[in-house]
């Protein structure tokens, strides 16, 4: 493996190890569709605001979305959508392996 390869690799690592959290994936359904700010975020899905903090920047970290300051608030929107559209392909892909394996 060249330097470059292990470096996608790295990252690509990074990016689904972000991902690997039912909580957070739902966030990004929720960023989806339009900013939100941290308070906004805990509230709507009845979590603490330090859990919803800590989520936001690991997918952050990642670069899976990003934040804008709007004087003292911070929203997040989704810098990545297609790695929601990569989420519902390999679903649909894995319940059909699943169906295919109860036929036989």
């Amino acid at each position: 493996m060249t330097e470059k390869e292990r470096k996608r690799c790295e990252l690509r690592a990074h990016m689904f190890k972000a991902l690997a959290h039912p909580l957070r994936i739902y966030m990004l359904e929720k960023l989806k569709d339009r900013p939100w700010c941290v308070c906004e975020m805990a509230e709507e899905l009845g979590v603490d605001k330090s859990i919803i903090s800590k989520y936001l920047t690991q997918l952050k970290n990642a670069g899976i979305i990003e934040d804008k300051k709007r004087g003292t608030l911070v929203e997040y929107h989704l810098a990545a959508p297609c790695v929601l559209e990569l989420a519902s392909c390999a679903e649909s892909s894995v319940l059909e392996v699943r169906k295919k394996r109860l036929m036989i």
